[in-house]
């Protein structure tokens, strides 16, 4: 009885953590909007110890900060920061894909051959959290192929610290299909077995993002 419900309320705090993160990624709550527990837990319906700790996993994951005072709001990220944050990702992707192009096996070349394929053909209106969802996956699967935990620990790391934004350069005017074809680039050198080529897509495809999200920033702050 105290295991089952244990599991329910570890359902519950993940629940509203999934909810909240995915609120925080996609705008729908602001960056520097002030987050109350009583106002969140009556929202979503729940008690205020689940938002509490779904809170505390946000802070730890970079998408929430905490005052002095114990009040938290969604993280305001500066242009330099995300920028920094995207070079980082891409030295650590270039590293992973180059490890990833002689160690990769056909089962995972496999899995990412089937992902670029559906991230080709996704449509509908939940096709910007589908393709958030296959895109972790697929660079996933690399890290997973380089086989250094070490680099896995950090890609993770910055993983969480640039949520915010992922979902923002998808919808940059032609990014969506850009991404698909940087996928399959990156591809095609792991196929090959080319280290060069592998660590000079993946890096790219990290570039490339910084750079449109920069110019992105950039007309807000002219309009």
């Amino acid at each position: 009885m105290a295991e089952e419900i244990r599991s329910k309320y570890r359902s519950i705090q993940d629940i509203v953590f999934t909810t909240l993160r995915d609120e925080i990624v996609s705008h729908t709550i602001k960056p520097g909007e002030v987050l109350n527990s009583v106002e969140l837990s009556k929202r979503l319906g729940v008690s205020r110890t689940p938002i509490r700790e779904a809170l505390n996993r946000l802070i730890s994951i970079g998408l929430v900060e905490e005052t002095p005072h114990r009040s938290c709001y969604v993280k305001k990220i500066s242009l330099d920061q995300l920028i920094e944050i995207f070079y980082i990702r891409a030295a650590l992707a270039g590293v992973a894909t180059r490890l990833a192009a002689t160690r990769i096996t056909e089962l995972q070349l496999g899995r990412l051959s089937k992902l670029c394929d559906g991230m080709e053909n996704i449509e509908g209106p939940e096709q910007y959290k589908t393709m958030l969802e296959e895109n972790r996956e697929f660079h996933s699967i690399i890290i997973e192929a380089a086989a250094s935990p070490r680099i896995a620990e950090l890609w993770e790391q910055y993983y969480s610290l640039s949520q915010q934004y992922r979902a923002l350069a998808l919808e940059l005017p032609g990014r969506f299909d850009e991404i698909c074809s940087e996928h399959r680039s990156i591809l095609g050198a792991l196929k090959d077995g080319d280290k060069e080529k592998a660590e000079y897509h993946a890096r790219e495809h990290y570039f490339n993002t910084a750079e449109k999200i920069a110019k992105a920033f950039e007309s807000k702050a002219e309009a």
